[in-house]
């Protein structure tokens, strides 16, 4: 017991004396996105210093020198010498630190008066977007003035189109892209020399339902009345190593950011983003970062727009290195540190990569530049530090693909849940397959129905194989078997075959409880053996008592509204028959879901209308029998059919909400239960 309590007591100092886990040493989170949604992962980032400006220093009118610290900073620029240039605009200038931030110099200081953006070309020109005088100033290293900008003196610019810069950067020819307050129609391109060139990207317009309603049924004068639905104007810009721009927009979770080609054309599909983005940047490899303004979260991509990291938190009053007021503006180091602006708490934080960071950037060089065999060892590195991180085994599965592994592949796309890449690996198994396979496959089909041509021509000429077909004459004809075959009937003459059903006894609970039986067994096979390109489910978390309830409890639901509508609305058909009918009605699915799914094996994404085809036809024929069996089972026209059917998913939805009152009073029941019980059993142990 002794030595138990020493061998304790060094483990808990080894703890202590190890760096701490990465949820201790940081106030925030971090985790990333895979197929099925937010994944934890180790800290990429961590808090590193903070910049607040105690130690500037400047003289007054009466030459006493003042420090003038930060205050509200709107956004920050690091240039490639590692300089960082903040748009102070509390107080009217640029400021200029070096990497470790330490004050250099400052620029603008008797020229700017509300500073909102500020960007440094490679020559070291800044540019300084100036909200204050709805200007855009050029200036030297030195600080010296070279160039301002006000609003374009051209037609096309529009004579009342406001000119208000809040962001500016520059491309390699000089021309300036510059986000203006209100400004719908894009980017406002400017010449070096302040010819105005015209609008660039420009957001459009999202669909609205609402809106779209009312131009169909609104008249002119009816539309003019109401509010022109407008394009949101960009927020925030940035540019790459390539000249590509990038631009954000608030309000968009989808397209809120965008890489813009020369053309103005978005070359990201469906990028995610915060609601609230406040400035986006570029780091030398190529990653670009976004910040929440609102959440105070920090959101890392790849070049490819692939989410790598979310971290950072909001401020409640802790004052922790890492949480964020009001995060306005940041930059990148080219050793990968953040800079961030936080114009409330008038600072800038920095954050340091940890190593897990710099081993998935190391990969990622590797695997964005397609040296996927290099990249497969940084990889590995990455899964040994987190085995869930998803863009890892993607990495892995390129690096199989280009070794020509392609079972390897498609298991490591399966895990990473890249169904994009999983889909090439598998046509590449399928053409070596049907290579090898296809001439087999062809002549067996062929020795097939030679065989099959033969046999009939010997049954019919001399009788042979005459035991086996009277055999099958004789199994089909038991009452059981002839009912469960009944499905046939019913999905080739659903009138006749609905009618027998009801009056000819050609059907029977008994056989329609196995057919139910065998919808939920079909209802497995399909989810466990379709294929993984066509699913949005997880076999691995699949519950069958869950998927249970997704068959019946619904089958029921409807069986039971069906018979009171119809008990209603002066329907024939009797609960045994609307049951049995129900059942029949959904004969497609248990006929022809298993072998629909068994057909998804051998197909790849580019044949996915073919399973989308047999799966809307499953679901169309089984509803069209559905459609049969009630109007026929209750002797209905079909205007009286339709009114049945949205009754009875009316009733439905009456039902599903009565179920759920009930279960939350049947919860607060149990706990006031509880708490009696509990009350009870503390007074009788008391006294």
């Amino acid at each position: 017991m002794v030595k138990f309590k020493y061998v304790l007591l060094l483990a808990v100092i080894s703890l202590m004396l190890q760096p701490a886990a990465a949820f201790a040493n940081v106030p925030y989170f971090t985790y990333t996105f895979d197929a099925d949604g937010p994944v934890w992962t180790q800290s990429a980032y961590l808090p590193a210093g903070v910049v607040d400006g105690f130690n500037i220093t400047e003289k007054d009118e009466k030459g006493n020198v003042t420090s003038v610290p930060l205050s509200r900073p709107e956004d920050i620029f690091i240039d490639g010498n590692d300089e960082a240039y903040v748009a102070d605009t509390g107080n009217r200038r640029v400021v200029v630190f070096d990497q470790w931030g330490n004050y250099l110099r400052t620029i603008g200081k008797d020229v700017l008066s509300k500073p909102t953006g500020v960007y440094v070309d490679e020559e070291g020109t800044v540019y300084v977007a100036d909200y204050g005088k709805s200007k855009v100033f050029l200036f030297g290293k030195d600080g010296s003035l070279l160039k301002e900008f006000g609003k374009p003196d051209s037609r096309l610019f529009g004579e009342n189109s406001p000119f208000k810069p809040t962001k500016v950067i520059a491309d390699k020819r000089k021309n300036l892209y510059v986000v203006g307050e209100g400004t719908i129609q894009g980017l406002i391109q400017i010449s070096r020399e302040g010819e105005f060139f015209g609008y660039f990207g420009g957001n459009k317009t999202e669909f609205n339902l609402t809106r779209y309603l009312q131009r169909m049924f609104y008249t002119e004068a009816q539309m003019d009345r109401l509010m022109k639905q407008l394009p949101p104007s960009a927020t925030n810009v940035a540019i790459d190593k390539e000249g590509l721009v990038y631009t954000s927009t608030m309000g968009k979770s989808i397209d809120g950011i965008r890489k813009l080609n020369v053309a103005g054309k978005n070359l990201f599909k469906d990028v995610w983003s915060p609601m609230d983005i406040a400035d986006i940047t570029m780091d030398p490899l190529g990653n670009f970062y976004a910040i929440d303004s609102f959440r105070g979260r920090i959101v890392e991509y790849d070049q490819e727009g692939r989410v790598l990291f979310i971290f950072g938190g909001n401020d409640v009053g802790s004052q922790r290195l890492g949480l964020f007021k009001a995060p306005s503006g940041i930059a990148v180091s080219s050793d990968g540190r953040l800079f961030i602006t936080d114009k409330q708490r008038s600072n800038i934080q920095i954050l340091k990569p940890t190593e897990f960071a710099d081993v998935v950037h190391e990969a990622l060089v590797y695997y964005m530049d397609g040296k996927y065999e290099k990249s497969e060892e940084p990889w590995r590195n990455v899964l040994r530090l987190n085995s869930m991180f998803a863009l890892a085994h993607t990495g892995l599965g390129m690096a199989a693909m280009k070794q020509g592994d392609y079972a390897t592949a498609i298991e490591e796309f399966r895990t990473a849940g890249n169904k994009a890449e999983y889909s090439n690996a598998y046509w590449e198994i399928r053409r070596a397959w049907l290579m090898e396979n296809a001439s087999k496959f062809l002549v067996g089909i062929g020795l097939a129905l030679t065989a099959i041509a033969i046999l009939r021509k010997l049954y019919r000429k001399y009788g042979f194989g005459r035991e086996a077909a009277a055999g099958w004459k004789w199994l089909i004809s038991r009452r059981l078997i002839a009912q469960l075959l009944h499905a046939f009937r019913i999905m080739r003459h659903p009138v006749d075959g609905y009618y027998e059903l009801e009056t000819e006894g050609k059907a029977s609970v008994w056989s329609a409880t196995i057919l139910l039986i065998l919808l939920f067994v079909v209802r497995v096979v399909e989810l466990y053996h379709t294929n993984f390109l066509f699913t949005d489910w997880d076999v691995k978390k699949i519950s069958l008592l869950s998927e249970a309830f997704k068959v019946y409890i619904p089958f029921f639901a409807w069986l039971i509204a069906n018979y009171l509508v119809s008990t209603i609305n002066d329907g024939e058909g009797k609960f045994k028959d609307i049951y049995k009918g129900s059942v029949y009605a959904l004969s497609p699915y248990i006929i022809f879901a298993a072998p629909v799914a068994a057909m998804s094996k051998g197909l790849t994404s580019l044949e996915v209308v073919l399973y989308d085809f047999a799966s809307a036809f499953i679901v169309a024929y089984s509803a069209f029998l559905m459609f049969m069996m009630i109007k026929e089972i209750h002797g209905y026209e079909i205007g009286q059919t339709v009114k049945n059917i949205l009754l009875t998913l009316f009733g439905m939805l009456i039902m599903a909400l009565l179920a759920f009152i009930l279960f939350g009073l049947s919860n607060q029941v149990t706990d006031f239960v509880y708490s009696i019980f509990q009350e009870v059993k503390y007074r009788v142990y008391r006294y």
